[in-house]
């Protein structure tokens, strides 16, 4: 065993590029993350900088440029907790370039800032809009529109 090598959770997701292509495949996420207790999230993984992420498919593994991702969405239960859901809840129907998505977001700023506008003018490149069973990260470069 390579022992550079950094131990990776897998978690499977869906994919949808700038292109209209969709990818399935499995997103390495850290076994731990400095934020908070288990595994990184892959909306924390998302928000990174580097400029490409790995996705392991049946073809192999790609290298995804992270500009071109408009959304990944994957099962809810890994990725919600007790900290992603705090906050005021809004449920909103999100308009990007590849299709219409209803959710909800959970608003967390400062006092100040608690209107769905603030929410989406953040400075994070992928915002988390929850669905019954999922969660679809939305790359806020593709969002057309917002409706709350």
């Amino acid at each position: 065993m390579d022992e550079r090598r950094i131990q990776k959770a897998l978690r499977h997701a869906r994919l949808v590029l700038s292109d209209g292509r969709e990818i399935r495949g499995d997103v390495f996420v850290g076994l731990c993350d400095p934020h908070h207790l288990g595994p990184q999230r892959v909306g924390e993984l998302l928000n990174e900088e580097a400029a490409f992420i790995p996705v392991k498919t049946e073809k192999g593994v790609l290298l995804l440029h992270r500009a071109h991702i408009v959304s990944v969405t994957l099962p809810a239960d890994r990725e919600r907790d007790d900290l992603v859901t705090l906050g005021k809840r809004y449920a909103v129907r999100v308009t990007t370039t590849h299709g219409e998505l209803r959710g909800a977001i959970f608003v967390n700023l400062p006092e100040a800032s608690t209107r769905v506008r603030d929410y989406f003018n953040q400075s994070l490149r992928f915002l988390p809009l929850f669905q019954s069973r999922t969660v679809a990260y939305l790359n806020r470069d593709f969002i057309l529109l917002v409706q709350d």
